[in-house]
This record gives structure tokens, C-alpha cells and sequence, in this order.
């Protein structure tokens, strides 16, 4: 059966346009992919579905080769790291109270330009009380579940907005820095890269995590970083004040409300997430050539490589 596109209309007009999508070319491409997959060893027992390979599609514009190297690097890292994408049973009550957090809040209306909009918290939660890796890990489940519900920001794209309100130096210093540096890989590297990041309600400790933070991006990335501070209005210009929540004056459901919502779709979701952490998986062993290992994709003590963004 041919994949069934959910957007309407003008999105699907969209893609065509500006990804060259159409219905043969989807068919066409899910169909080499699935195949490609069968002749790789060491992805034997990922299962793509048809709307995750026309997701990687949307996100790479259609080229094979950038699909195929994707697919291979987003499941690669997946396996590379298990403080982000282990121990994902959102009934533990260490991921409960992460949850509790909201750390990570996809809004549920888009912006003026169709975009999907995530609102990132990063002083949301006592720094001595909670590891670092789990708020990780409870986004990180945030994110799958919004993405099997969100055929739309695969052509339209999304926007970060980075709500730095309640973020202290203890924040800063009680996250090691190799924690903040593959998150900002694993962002560079993902199929949908952030058309903006957007920091607002900032304090004096920001400038000093912006600045080790810009040194983890590659220049195109830094293109994409917008400082508003305190001036809201700033924000409006970017993201439309209307899909906002009514924390940043916008008409949008509250950061408490949205909290609740998201930890209660990642707890139904349990049994797929569960099974997620134990099969999207590469097996390195099996691997062509030289299999690899957490310092050939993140150097030595750090070093890591920057990625092009698409």
C-alpha cells in the first residue's frame, strides 16, 4: 500500500516546490531505501516505517546519498549514546520527575511560516536534585513521540526558542561539558536542523554558557542563533506571539499545562518507547570495513568534528 501523506493542500504544494517531492517520487525512494537497509549488516534490526524514511527524505531534500549517510549517523549516535537514549521507560521515577520538569515543549500550533515551535528550558530544574542526563533523556522521549505525530515540520521546519529563566552558574557547572557538546552534535547531525534558535529571558550567567556554546556550532548553525534578552517583542518579530504560551505573552496554552500534556503522551507511549531504546540499535559488530566507537565519532577528550547543516 502507497504511504498516505496527512498534509493538506498547500504543505504538499510546498514540498513540491521546494523539496521536488510528488507521490512516484516518494514510492521510489521509500523502495530503494528498504532495500538499501536489507544489504546493511550492521542495521539488520532497525525497522524503518514508510513515514520515517519519508521523514528522513523531507529533512535530506531528497538526495539518496544524504538520506542513506543520515539514516546510518542518526541511529550510529543513537547506539553511541546511552546517556541520552537509555533507561527510556518514562515510568522510572528518576524520567517521572524529568518529566515533571518540562524541559523539552513542542507548542501545539505552528508559526506564521508553518513552522513547528519547541520551547527548551534549561533552568527549569534544581541542578543538585536531578542528573543532568536524565532531564536529557526525558526530552530526547519528548521529541520521538512528537515526531510521530508531526508529518508537517519535516517540510516546513521549526524553530527553538530557549527560555534561559531560572538558569544559574549551578546549572552551568554541575552539567559536564562532554554532555553539552554531544547534544549539540546529536542537534547539528539530526534529519530536521532548527531554521532559528531563539534565547530569551537571559541573566548574566547566559553570556557565559552562550560562549561555550557558540564553540560548539559550526558557522552556519551560528547564523541560525538569535539573542531577544528580556525584550519579548524581539521574539514576536521571529515567531508569531499568538501560537506563544501565555508565560511569553502569547495566547497558547501555559508552560504548565503543555508540561502536563507532553508527560502524559510520553507515559501512553511507554511500550513504544521501551522498544525503541532496545531496537533502533546498530550492531557494530557487523559493520562493513572498521566498526565505530564513541572516539571515532567524538575525538579525543572532546574534540569533536562539526557537521555541515543542511
Amino acid at each position: 500500500m502507497a504511504f498516505q501523506t496527512k498534509l493538506n493542500e498547500a504543505i504538499q504544494q510546498k514540498a513540491k516546490c521546494e523539496l521536488g517531492e510528488d507521490e512516484d517520487r516518494r514510492e521510489q525512494v521509500i523502495q530503494i531505501i528498504r532495500q538499501w537497509l536489507i544489504q546493511q549488516p550492521h542495521l539488520h534490526q532497525i525497522r524503518l516505517d514508510d513515514y520515517s524514511i519519508v521523514c528522513f527524505a523531507r529533512g535530506c531534500k531528497y538526495s539518496l546519498e544524504k538520506i542513506k549517510n543520515k539514516i546510518d549517523l542518526m541511529f550510529t549516535l543513537r547506539t553511541a549514546l546511552p546517556e541520552f537514549f537509555s533507561g527510556w521507560d518514562p515510568m522510572k521515577p528518576e524520567i517521572q520527575a524529568a518529566l515533571a520538569c518540562g524541559s523539552f515543549l513542542p507548542l501545539p500550533d505552528y508559526d506564521q511560516h508553518g513552522r513547528k515551535v519547541i520551547v527548551m528550558r534549561p533552568g527549569c530544574y534544581d541542578p543538585y536534585r536531578f542528573k543532568p542526563e536524565d532531564i536529557e533523556k526525558a526530552s530526547f522521549m519528548i521529541s520521538e513521540i512528537m515526531v510521530l505525530d508531526d508529518e508537517q515540520m519535516f517540510v516546513t521546519g521549526m524553530v527553538i526558542i530557549y527560555d534561559c529563566q531560572g538558569y544559574t552558574l549551578n546549572h552551568l557547572t554541575q552539567r559536564p561539558l562532554s554532555l553539552t557538546k554531544k547534544h549539540m552534535y546529536y542537534l547539528q547531525s539530526a534529519p530536521l536542523s532548527p531554521k532559528t534558535i531563539n534565547f530569551i529571558r537571559t541573566n548574566s550567567v547566559f553570556q557565559t554558557a552562550y560562549n561555550v556554546m557558540s564553540t560548539m556550532v559550526n558557522e552556519k548553525m551560528k547564523q541560525r542563533l538569535r539573542v531577544h534578552g528580556s525584550n519579548l517583542e524581539s521574539l514576536y518579530q521571529e515567531v508569531d506571539q499568538k501560537v506563544l504560551p501565555k508565560d511569553f505573552g502569547g495566547e497558547g496554552i501555559s508552560l504548565e499545562k503543555l508540561t502536563d500534556y507532553w508527560k502524559q503522551k510520553v507515559e501512553e507511549k511507554r511500550e513504544f518507547l521501551i522498544e525503541s531504546e532496545n531496537n533502533w540499535r546498530v550492531d557494530e559488530s557487523r559493520r562493513p570495513g572498521k566498526a565505530k566507537t564513541t572516539q571515532d565519532i567524538f575525538g579525543i577528550e572532546g574534540s569533536f568534528r562539526k557537521l555541515n547543516v543542511d
